[in-house]
């Protein structure tokens, strides 16, 4: 495993005790449920890490499957932030690509399909863009950067960006050109960092919402 790939796991555990220290100390909804995302996806990559180290690669449908499970998390996740007709928008957007991943794409397929995360990413794009929108749409409460929506929705912004970028040319850099295939790797261990990084910095904004609360 290379050092930026440990890095970044370090970061992901880091932010999963966090969630998970604040969901038994005050509960999972104030956070709205941001911990069991997190444990998902730190079961899921020390899964692959394992795998990987056992020269097994036939884990790819669990990627496909997560994929589902971020769609599906997130669309509720901003469907409890989103109000009135964002609200409405929100939950369309969430029903009709689960609709359509359910009719026209093969999610139990054995091979990573890269349409998902590019689906995925665009799914974030969405939601965080709205996000913003509405943000911009309400009376002004506070500094946007208390607000841990704020952090969520930049981590999902940037690392979606990335995303775009990886997945649309995978399999051509694949078989033309490892070494570029390689770096986008590394700078993709970087990005992962830098999002989890940013939900954790989300979590202290729950923790100090909540500190705020109990006084």
């Amino acid at each position: 495993m290379e050092v930026l790939q440990i890095l970044y796991i370090c970061c992901l555990v880091a932010a999963t005790i966090k969630a998970t220290v604040l969901g038994w100390r005050y509960s999972l909804q104030f956070q709205n449920y941001l911990a069991v995302y997190l444990i998902g996806t730190l079961g899921l990559e020390f899964y692959g890490s394992i795998k990987t180290l056992l020269k097994q690669f036939n884990f790819a449908v669990f990627f496909n499957i997560y994929a589902v499970f971020c769609i599906l998390f997130f669309g509720v996740y901003f469907s409890r932030v989103y109000i009135r007709t964002f609200k409405r928008i929100g939950i369309f957007a969430t029903s009709g690509l689960l609709l359509y991943l359910l009719f026209f794409v093969e999610i139990l397929s054995k091979q990573f399909l890269p349409q998902l995360g590019i689906l995925v990413a665009l799914f974030y794009i969405f939601n965080s863009i709205l996000w913003f929108f509405q943000k911009l749409k309400l009376p002004v409460e506070g500094k946007i950067t208390d607000d841990p929506n704020f952090w969520i929705s930049t981590a999902l912004l940037f690392w979606s960006t990335y995303i775009i970028f990886r997945f649309t040319p995978m399999y051509l850099f694949e078989k033309e050109d490892q070494i570029f295939l390689n770096i986008l790797r590394k700078i993709g261990s970087v990005v992962n960092f830098i999002m989890y990084a940013l939900f954790y910095f989300s979590l202290l904004k729950y923790e100090a919402i909540a500190k705020e609360r109990n006084k």
